[in-house]
């Protein structure tokens, strides 16, 4: 030992290492869940986002005119984003001759059964009808 130290300061005692490394242990796991935490969210925000998407094409296609706006229920598997989503649409009357209800809903479930019961984008929109 050198002897510019005090004899009272050697160094951290075992019980003090034990200690610090159990916080550090502490904090990692912790930090490590909310890193998890985050990433899940990310996840899910973009498939939400990407759905929004495409059930907001869908209603702005039925808008141009590029779609035939009819009363109807379909189903259609698109690819959009490198995966498979589910949409479907529903165009109805409504109580304003002038105007057509529409609602697209947008599942990333694989199989149909489960696409129809659970969706990740539902949107509303009422379009005029084209004289």
């Amino acid at each position: 030992m050198p002897s510019w130290l005090p004899m009272n300061e050697r160094g951290f005692t075992l019980l003090e290492v034990m200690v610090a490394v159990a916080i550090f242990a502490t904090l990692s796991l912790a930090l490590f869940s909310a890193m998890q935490h985050v990433t899940a969210n990310t996840a899910s925000l973009s498939e939400r986002t990407q759905a929004m998407w495409l059930a907001d094409n869908r209603i702005n296609e039925l808008r141009a005119g590029m779609r035939a706006l009819e009363p109807r229920s379909s189903q259609e598997q698109v690819q959009f984003g490198e995966r498979q989503w589910w949409l479907f649409c529903t165009v109805q009357a409504t109580p304003n001759p002038a105007l057509w209800q529409v609602q697209v809903r947008v599942s990333a479930q694989p199989s149909l059964a489960a696409a129809q019961r659970y969706s990740r984008a539902e949107l509303f929109a009422l379009i005029e009808r084209q004289p």
